[in-house]
């Protein structure tokens, strides 16, 4: 905004415009006193002097110091005798007093009519700024510009140096920061690292914090978090109004919008991206794991023939054994991958029907005796029958997963525990534990166990080797579930370790109830 003239300029203009008023009256009474006027006459032009000064002038004193020019020239040069002072009466006490409550009144509208013409303006003003900036910010996309487009709008609307500093997704401040100064842009000058910015953490009750320096007006997001901050010298608010103030509070708010748009707008484009690349993963992924699996079955049943017609014990048919052993391997390998992207897709909904969890239970430990013929798996079930809303095929898989896994990790010779209970600590929650007495983990072990083709060495030299996708594919089924699998060391004073698969409990109230 313009510099306006200083307030002592203005007090003394007022001054002069008041005695000139004043003179100006005062001549036209004794003009129209040479001319015989009544006494009434001039009492009116008297009257029209006060409201004049009080109506140009600002704020009360003015309107007074002319009432009383005008009473004393009342006295002076109407009053009888001429030119000296008359001796005070009640009419002229009565005729000072009107003329002073005439002034205070016309005083005190006419101050209210300026300052709401003044608000008036800065209001237009005010519109008119954040007009041309949110014109220039809108359909901005960089930062930079952004940056750039604000400082240059409140340097040119408040003629004053400023800068801003921007903060990333942590809130930490950014090593430089940018310096609009004598006009001169500089987008390198270097941010105090010996402040740590604490205050700016939360919402400054006037809009803006004060230093030493410089005042200060942070910037926030949506969501709370600081993105960046502008600073004004003090020596600028010194000669700016509250209005003007609270001017460029507003112009921050409309930037702050602007730059939350901005980085918003860069995170969907991230997001979309990093959609189409795992999209893109998903579906190669699935493509080559389809193609796979076909010749990978042909190889395995070609070996297990060759095995049937081969004498066990001699080279062939080792070799034949190998081919189907890691002919297996990788079959199951590549349905791990299939069912690791399907669970994968934002699409995929699980099957899931009321079913009674230890039948679904039983049917995975038949295949797995089937396999390890063997190992010896102990089931370990209450006398309740418990019902859980589940996908019996899914939940299968993850019975196979971890028995296979307790496997690989425990002596041969040494049993593997299933066990079918509800939850001790939720009876709405039915568990599955499987057990096995190998050498338990280890907390680096228990740390990562879920994470995606995390493996360990196996005990069973006889086992297939791990890949280290069955218990990401576990956790990602009983997440799907509304459950939840959880791996820890025994602690019935055995080693070994418990994998522990929790699901809800199916009501069938309402099922009985039917009935």
């Amino acid at each position: 905004m313009k510099k306006s003239s200083s307030p002592a300029v203005q007090r003394f203009f007022q001054v002069l415009v008041t005695l000139a008023v004043c003179a100006a009256g005062i001549l036209i009474g004794q003009l129209l006193r040479e001319t015989g006027a009544p006494a009434e006459t001039i009492v009116c032009i008297y009257m029209l002097v006060v409201v004049i000064c009080a109506s140009v002038s600002t704020g009360y004193a003015y309107g007074i110091l002319s009432a009383l020019i005008c009473t004393f020239a009342y006295n002076f040069f109407i009053s009888v005798p001429h030119y000296s002072l008359a001796p005070i009466s009640p009419y002229f006490i009565l005729t000072a007093s009107v003329v002073f409550i005439v002034s205070i009144l016309i005083s005190s509208i006419t101050s209210k009519v300026k300052e709401g013409e003044v608000l008036a303006r800065k209001r237009e003003e005010e519109t008119n700024v954040l007009y041309h900036l949110a014109r220039d910010l809108s359909g901005e996309m960089s930062i930079d510009a952004a940056i750039e487009i604000t400082l240059t709008n409140i340097a040119s609307v408040f003629q004053t140096d400023c800068r801003m500093l921007q903060f990333d997704e942590n809130e930490v401040p950014l090593r430089t920061f940018v310096l609009l100064e004598d006009s001169r842009l500089n987008k390198e000058a270097v941010t105090n690292v010996d402040r740590d910015f604490a205050e700016y953490k939360s919402r400054p009750a006037k809009g803006y914090y004060v230093n030493e320096t410089q005042y200060e007006w942070p910037m926030y997001s949506q969501n709370g978090k600081v993105i960046a901050a502008v600073a004004i010298p003090v020596e600028t608010i010194h000669r700016m109004t509250p209005l003007d103030i609270q001017m460029v509070s507003t112009m921050v708010e409309t930037a702050a919008i602007a730059f939350d748009k901005i980085i918003l707008a860069r995170i969907q484009q991230h997001d979309q991206h990093l959609v189409s690349q795992e999209r893109y993963r998903t579906n190669l992924l699935r493509s080559i794991s389809h193609d796979l699996r076909t010749p990978l079955a042909g190889i395995s049943g070609t070996a297990e023939v060759l095995m049937e017609e081969l004498e066990p014990g001699t080279s062939p048919y080792e070799m034949a054994h190998n081919i189907r052993k890691e002919t297996i391997w990788l079959y199951n390998l590549v349905q791990n991958v299939l069912s690791l992207t399907k669970l994968q897709n934002s699409n995929f909904a699980i099957k899931a029907q009321v079913n009674i969890l230890e039948e679904v239970v039983d049917s995975a430990v038949e295949t797995m005796e089937i396999r390890l013929p063997e190992r010896k798996l102990n089931k370990i079930y209450t006398d309740e029958l418990i019902a859980c809303k589940l996908d019996p095929s899914l939940l299968k898989q993850v019975v196979i997963n971890l028995i296979d896994n307790a496997n690989k990790y425990s002596p041969v010779d040494m049993p593997i525990e299933i066990v079918i209970r509800r939850s001790k600590g939720n009876p709405a929650m039915a568990e599955i534990l499987i057990r096995d007495f190998g050498d338990g983990l280890s907390q680096a072990e228990l740390d990562k166990i879920f994470e995606m083709f995390y493996t360990t060495k196996a005990k069973n030299k006889k086992a297939i080797r791990g890949y280290g996708l069955g218990l990401p594919i576990c956790d990602s089924i009983m997440k799907a579930h509304g459950g939840s699998i959880q791996a820890r060391n025994r602690e019935d004073g055995k080693h070994g370790a418990v994998f522990i698969l929790e699901l809800p409990v199916a009501d069938l109230s309402g099922t009985v109830a039917q009935a």
